[in-house]
């Protein structure tokens, strides 16, 4: 063979890839282990290893999609943005120069959670920053309803920096929305990420749903606006009680004729509670989206949903989006960006916000302070919860809101305040009380509401196995195991996966083989 020949198949080191490498600090191996955290973020498996960072640094190449991880792990990491093209891969479509890798060993090394599809980048095409909020929901809604038919969303990562501006840290001596002082702290749950927590930016003042193609606006109707609401308060319901897996694609179908509204214009007095409306229905599709632990994707759609929310003079809706990412940061363990949204929250809020609002939003607070290890300020922030919760008139329409947090239209009722107390005290140490708050949340939610009921059951069970009580906690997950098998929700599914491991160690016990027996379970 001619060494002219061989050269031209060698690939080019990439010195690009390997010096952000070298100044993250970061071996081959921990590099690895950080992009499949943060595939797990997007409900997707990376399965890569050493070997395979070795390869890319000899100048091989993953797929354009896992390129978006590999810039996200190393911004989280370095504290500062890191885009694709900076990774000498090329521009993030093409890859630039150097082998790809055969298609069914990048199928193998990214899969999604859920067994879907892998569409290319050009699906989230729509999403890029500054995108207007009605190309946004059809990027969102596209994968899920035709043509063609794809039920499996793509992937995308999950974005410390989505949402938020700049590395504005919190003063020492700001005091937050519950007159407490503020700390200092970096992002994230690695002890390596130093960057001081990212303060949420403020919505756009104004995203106009201007018409296209030089159509006169048509105007708003009254009825268009009470559809949209009725629609929101529907699938809130459905999610609380079937989950997220049973209402995306008519909700994503939903939101798609929406989008159609949205992109034509409109004009009226009503028009601005439309756009409202699409803020809430959005919302909730991002809260579909984090049920299936397809986060990156939530927080997008999240986001969209604030941009509406601006645009139709909604701040309630804002405040809730608000709510709703810091509750999906404290899942994902950012435990500081999930603070510092939740303050920004109760300091959206109008002052005339309801009541449950209210009660809402400070529960959130509660959760993320306790995270942080500020007792006497969660407590203080639970209690004004519960104050605002007693002032809140009964609402029999809708059901109590589910527990991870992400109430979007409906009453917020003692079920979901007694939930989320229980985080405030698992937080805090106070494991029996924990479980006290529980106990109390199960009694009060509507048998209905099995994914609500299932995933309190099973972090009911969790606790009572670490405080020693076994055959408590057998019964607990036997319920959890009637009510999740109803249901269609991704983190239903991750508790049912948990449950073998935990039990492993008292896998001689009677209660433990016929619980195992009946998961049909080894």
């Amino acid at each position: 063979m001619r060494p002219g020949e061989r050269h031209r198949r060698d690939p080019t080191p990439n010195l690009a890839l390997r010096s952000l490498l070298e100044e993250s600090g970061w071996t081959q191996e921990a590099f690895a282990r950080a992009l499949a955290r943060l595939g797990n973020e997007a409900g997707v498996r990376l399965g890569y290893d050493r070997t395979s960072v070795a390869h890319w640094l000899r100048g091989s190449r993953p797929s354009p999609r896992v390129q978006g991880f590999i810039a996200e792990a190393l911004s989280r990491r370095l504290g500062r943005p890191v885009a694709v093209t900076q990774l000498g891969m090329g521009d993030g479509l093409s890859g630039g120069p150097g082998p790809r890798p055969r298609r069914s060993e990048d199928r193998a090394a990214c899969e999604l959670g859920d067994g879907g599809t892998q569409p290319g980048p050009e699906d989230l095409s729509g999403l890029r920053d500054g995108a207007p909020p009605a190309d946004r929901l059809a990027a969102l809604t596209a994968a899920v309803v035709g043509p063609p038919r794809a039920d499996a969303p793509p992937p995308a990562p999950y974005r410390l920096t989505l949402g938020t501006a700049g590395n504005t840290p919190r003063s020492a001596g700001t005091s937050d929305a519950a007159g407490t002082t503020a700390k200092r702290g970096g992002i994230g749950d690695e002890p390596s990420e130093t960057a001081e927590p990212l303060r949420p930016r403020p919505p756009r003042a104004h995203f106009p749903s201007l018409p296209r193609g030089g159509r006169p606006a048509r105007r708003t109707t009254p009825d268009e606006v009470a559809s949209a609401r009725e629609h929101a308060r529907f699938f809130a319901q459905q999610a609380d009680r079937h989950g997220g897996g049973h209402i995306r694609t008519p909700l994503a179908a939903c939101l798609a004729g929406l989008v159609r509204r949205l992109h034509t214009g409109g004009e009226g007095p009503h028009h601005p509670r439309l756009v409202a409306g699409a803020a809430r229905l959005s919302y909730l599709l991002g809260r579909v989206y984090a049920d299936e632990q397809r986060h990156g994707l939530a927080q997008r759609a999240f986001d969209t949903a604030a941009q509406l929310a601006a645009e139709g003079e909604d701040p309630e809706c804002v405040a809730l989006v608000q709510r709703a990412l810091s509750s999906q940061a404290y899942q994902l363990g950012h435990r500081r960006l999930s603070l510092a949204l939740a303050e920004s929250a109760c300091g959206t809020a109008p002052s005339d916000a309801a009541p449950s609002t209210r009660s809402f939003l400070y529960a959130g607070l509660a959760v993320a302070q306790a995270a942080e290890g500020e007792r006497k300020q969660a407590l203080a922030a639970l209690g004004r919860a519960e104050h605002e919760l007693a002032r809140a008139p009964a609402d029999l329409t809708t059901g109590p809101e589910s527990p991870d947090g992400g109430e979007p239209v409906g009453s917020y009722q003692d079920a979901a305040l007694h939930y989320q107390a229980s985080q405030v005290r698992a937080a805090l140490g106070d494991r029996d009380g924990a479980v006290r708050e529980l106990h109390a949340s199960l009694r009060s939610r509507p048998a209905g509401e099995r994914r609500s009921r299932a995933l309190s059951e099973a972090e009911l069970a969790e606790l009572l196995l670490s405080a020693g009580r076994l055959e408590e906690a057998c019964s607990a997950w036997r319920s959890f195991l009637e009510d999740s098998a109803l249901v269609r929700s991704g983190r239903a599914r991750r508790a049912r996966d948990r449950m073998p491991r935990l039990l492993r160690p008292y896998a001689q016990e009677a209660c433990v083989q016929g619980l195992l027996t009946r998961a049909g379970l080894p």
